[in-house]
């Protein structure tokens, strides 16, 4: 667990750089910037063997694919937390990441 506590660090600040990002951009709901922006994230991550090449492993695909993700609250990479973490334990922790960003958010509301 040591050699990946790095891992959450990255996480736990990644959290606080998008919520940073949502307070600099002012990409709020009721402005519906954001609603938009999820929205074509979601079409293009649907249909992405038809918008990104998925035989292409140039930097730019691959960039947009992870890109992609992110926005999606997903990954987008094969990570490993500990050893012996299975899909059922990788499916839960995908919940645990907008859980961390209704929990900043919420304190930033409360504070």
């Amino acid at each position: 667990f040591g050699s990946s506590m790095w891992l959450i660090v990255l996480f736990a600040a990644l959290g606080i750089g998008l919520i940073a990002i949502l307070f600099i951009f002012n990409l709020t709901v009721s402005s519906g910037t954001i609603n938009g922006l999820i929205m074509y994230v979601n079409i293009i991550k649907l249909n992405e063997t038809i918008f990104l090449n998925t035989d292409d492993k140039s930097l730019i695909v691959q960039f947009c694919k992870i890109l992609i993700s992110w926005l999606n609250l997903d990954l987008g990479i094969e990570i490993c937390f500990y050893n012996g973490l299975n899909s059922y334990a990788k499916t839960w922790l995908r919940l645990v990441f907008p859980l961390y960003l209704l929990f900043l958010i919420s304190m930033i509301v409360l504070v």
